[in-house]
């Protein structure tokens, strides 16, 4: 704890000491004039300090008994600094300071819903940020016209949807503290989680916006957990330290003890647990890390579009698979069944567009459309035969469910791999709804997208692990958003809602507030409420951790 404090205090120190420098006063006596010049004229240092506070307004379970609960109380400072050496030189850093506590909330629902017992609380520091590395640490350089250089820790956002991602898969995400379906609380670009690497952009004709972008992240200047999504899991682990937070899957979609425990894969006709989970989360090694992307974007009249490849590691937490290592036990003993929860290296081919509608017939249209497709070759995918059977023998094992064995011991490991499609295509318009609002020529922003995925070469089987729910072949997910500003924009509604046709939806309203007289403060009164016709294919497996948040901003 005390070196953690000593952290923080040469951080804030340093800072402070780069707020006074670029005071003309004090920075000419201790470094001249010239530093005077330099610090007055060349250096920025602007951020935010940020207090997000969320209370549980779900009724609870006999699991998750969160109801009036305090489930969020995090503080935020993230101070920025820019540097600009020359007209082809700039730099920036920024770093991110971050206090929360655990809660009770979270520690009682851990004790009764995880297995095995004891379940210890998390660490009061879990959620807590206070590296002296910096968040940000990029250095721009512009050695022609032509050509961009970005270095050091950084991040590369080639997608642009709202509230899911599609192609914005080269940084990975932060699931540990912000619920997801959440943008009005925490956005894509929040939660995002910098890497170190290298960024090249090359324009081949500015006439045309015809570029070429080249990106290498090596991976193994990043943290373990910070090179996949950073997730807090709800299943057992072998280690003994359950790692369940407020934002896990629903114990409930873990499956009661006495119906098999994990995904029903392993529970026998009758209900009785005859099998324990032994499962560990495997990190990329250091040496496997390195991602590697490339796209060229090309821009016709009101038409811009990309093609692109990426190479690395899919750092999606959505996109994790368990790995059946093997079995042991049995004969009268309890089975364990050894689980690895990995995730896959792969190869995404990209494209995006973006097409701008004025006038169509004469009359206006104002409407942009937009869209991203991603390609990837052999995504693995969990699968199970029902009934249970012994894939070397085939003989059946009296088990509900088992490994798939549709090639024999090939496939002993309930995994398959299968070419996937996904795609989204939306559009984002402003319009007039003059009766409502207060002042008629005020417009509306209005987004809808729709994400389908499709897996190509489709097997019956293919279900979520932890759950045992079929994934259909093709699934659809649809989004809506609209915001708009009233009394000089001082007030700013806007709601997200997100629906799968499976019958699960999810709904973030909020209302903004940002005093005329103070335009660094706002003010944000928001809440993720989650709902489905069962708890157990997300986001109904959040159904009961509805949450309201007040969200305090002060930009200086």
């Amino acid at each position: 704890m005390l070196n953690r404090r000593r952290k923080v205090v040469v951080i804030i120190a340093g800072i402070g000491l780069m707020h006074l420098l670029s005071g003309s006063a004090l920075a000419a006596s201790i470094l001249g004039d010239e530093w005077e010049k330099f610090f007055k004229e060349k250096v920025t240092i602007s951020g935010f300090v940020e207090n997000t506070t969320g209370l549980s307004i779900s009724h609870g379970s006999r699991f998750f008994n969160t109801s009036n609960r305090f489930i969020m109380n995090r503080l935020t400072f993230q101070p920025e600094v820019n540097v600009e050496f020359a007209d082809w030189a700039k730099l920036f850093v920024s770093w991110r300071l971050v206090k929360e506590p655990r809660y009770n909330a979270e520690a009682k629902s851990r004790r009764v819903a995880v297995s095995p017992k004891p379940v210890e609380p998390l660490d009061n520091t879990f959620y807590d940020e206070d590296s002296p590395k910096p968040w940000e640490a990029v250095l721009d350089l512009k050695p022609s016209d032509v050509l961009k250089i970005r270095l050091g820790r950084q991040f590369i956002s080639w997608g642009e949807t709202d509230g899911l991602r599609l192609l914005d898969v080269i940084n990975p995400q932060d699931g540990t503290f912000a619920p997801p379906l959440a943008p009005n609380l925490f956005d894509l670009d929040e939660t995002r989680i910098p890497s170190w690497g290298l960024r090249l952009t090359y324009t081949i004709r500015p006439v045309s916006n015809t570029n070429f972008e080249f990106v290498a992240l090596p991976g193994f200047l990043d943290e373990a957990k910070q090179r996949v999504d950073e997730v807090l899991g709800s299943n057992d682990t072998a280690d003994g330290r359950v790692r369940y937070g407020r934002w896990s899957s629903y114990p409930e979609t873990r499956m009661p003890a006495n119906l098999g425990g994990i995904g029903r894969l392993f529970a026998n006709p009758v209900g009785v647990p005859v099998v324990i989970p032994s499962v560990t989360r495997d990190l990329p090694d250091a040496g496997d890390s390195w991602k590697i992307g490339a796209r060229f974007t090309h821009t016709i009249g009101q038409l811009n579009f990309g093609l692109g490849y990426i190479w690395g590691y899919n750092p999606q937490g959505g996109d994790m698979v368990f790995k059946l290592k093997g079995l042991t036990g049995g004969g009268g003993v309890p089975t364990t069944a050894h689980i690895s929860l990995i995730n896959d290296r792969t190869s995404i081919f990209a494209g995006h567009f973006n097409y701008a509608i004025g006038d169509v017939a004469g009359i206006p249209v104002n409407t942009a459309l937009r869209g991203e497709i991603a390609f990837y070759p052999s995504q693995p995918y969990n699968i199970a035969d029902f009934p249970g059977r012994n894939c070397a023998t085939g003989a059946l094992t009296g088990l509900l469910a088992g490994p798939h064995c549709k090639r024999g011991l090939a496939d002993s490991d309930a995994i398959v791999e299968k070419n996937t499609l996904r795609y989204a295509f939306g559009f984002d318009r402003t319009t007039l709804i003059p009766f409502l609002q207060e002042d008629p020529w005020r417009p509306f922003r209005l987004s809808f997208q729709l994400f389908q995925r499709v897996i190509l070469g489709y097997e019956d089987g293919i279900r979520v692990f932890s759950t045992a729910n079929k994934i259909p072949k093709i699934s659809t997910v649809l989004t809506f958003r609209a915001g708009t500003g009233y009394f000089g924009d001082t007030i700013l509604p806007d709601i997200f809602f997100a629906y799968d046709p499976q019958g699960y939806w999810a709904v973030n309203p909020a209302v903004s507030y940002a005093p005329a007289r103070n335009e660094r403060l706002k003010f944000t009164l928001t809440a993720a409420i989650y709902g489905g016709k069962d708890k157990f294919s997300f986001p109904g497996s959040l159904s009961e951790k509805d949450s309201i948040f007040l969200k305090m901003r002060y930009q200086f």
